[in-house]
């Protein structure tokens, strides 16, 4: 069916059921508004109105379209409303991403700031690995991510901005022996069991340039998965060894830092969006949260 044309018009006639009064209202001529009425009746192959009555009354095909004009109104009103809560950043769906590491503290109180400000915000956050955001945020399902930012591929596609640097740490059960005696070097911890997130993960690629920096070469993990929540468990739960940020250690009282005469590096966490998709200001207000929430860390 074709756009349907003269609903407005229709809608006026219902209002006061009288063709005279409805083209005042509108501003037209009478026979302008009974040309509408009739092009609008011969779209639909129906008739709108009994004129036998006075005033005017509606056929039961006349009360179906003015509860589809009615619904359709109301539609267009919420549409609008929705629209400017999220032109105005008041309300609407916020569609984030983040890496594990984000989840312990700092987006769930930011999250939390931003629906106490505005009660009208929903959130919708996926956890993910770096390449899984990356490809979420290329198909349009998220709006923005939380994560490492070192990774090669942030390249001009994307805009960032790093909001926090926290050095990384191995880490293992607080009974694992690794925790006994004087701090480990490299080549010791080489010979332990490890259970280690994708060879091309952001902690496994800073990993390795720790050992081969030091020029010992770090042995396959026993255990490898995409999940960092996984990997945590496998550590709470075996003698392994793994490697992530103090935040994790902090989350659970069961892993702790092990003690290394290496020096650990930092990563650079922060967030990220497309070039050509910038950021609303509810996405803009989620980030001024996060930041209070990791300047209150500090």
């Amino acid at each position: 069916m074709k756009k349907l044309t003269g609903l407005p018009q229709f809608v006026a006639v219902c209002a006061t059921r009288n063709l005279t009064v409805a083209a005042q209202g509108l501003g037209v001529s009478q026979p302008a508004l009974t040309q509408a009425i009739a092009k609008l009746e011969r779209q639909l192959d129906v008739t709108l109105f009994d004129r036998s009555t006075r005033p005017m009354s509606l056929t039961p095909y006349g009360e179906t379209l003015l509860d589809y004009a009615q619904k359709l109104e109301e539609s267009t009103e919420a549409l609008t409303d929705k629209l400017a809560e999220m032109k105005s950043g008041s309300g609407g769906l916020l569609r984030v991403g983040c890496g594990p590491d984000w989840i312990h503290e700092i987006l769930p109180i930011a999250i939390s700031a931003l629906q106490q400000e505005r009660p009208n915000v929903r959130v919708s956050l996926t956890v993910a690995l770096n390449d899984d955001l990356r490809q979420k945020l290329d198909k349009g399902d998220i709006e923005l991510f939380f994560a490492s930012l070192t990774d090669d591929y942030f390249g001009s596609v994307y805009q960032s901005r790093i909001l926090l640097r926290e050095k990384m740490h191995i880490l293992a059960r607080t009974d694992h022996p690794i925790h006994q005696g004087p701090p480990k070097t490299l080549a010791h911890l080489a010979g332990q069991s490890w259970a280690l997130t994708g060879y091309d993960t952001f902690g496994r690629q800073l990993l390795r340039r720790l050992f081969r920096q030091a020029d010992v070469e770090l042995p396959p993990p026993s255990v490898e998965t995409n999940s960092v929540r996984a990997m945590i468990n496998i550590l709470r739960f075996s003698q392994k060894l793994g490697f992530l940020s103090r935040a994790h250690a902090n989350a659970y009282p069961e892993i702790k830092v092990v003690r290394t005469v290496s020096e650990m590096p930092f990563r650079e966490g922060g967030v990220v969006w497309r070039s050509d998709q910038p950021l609303l200001p509810l996405s803009e207000r989620l980030l001024e949260q996060v930041k209070t929430v990791i300047r209150d860390r500090a």
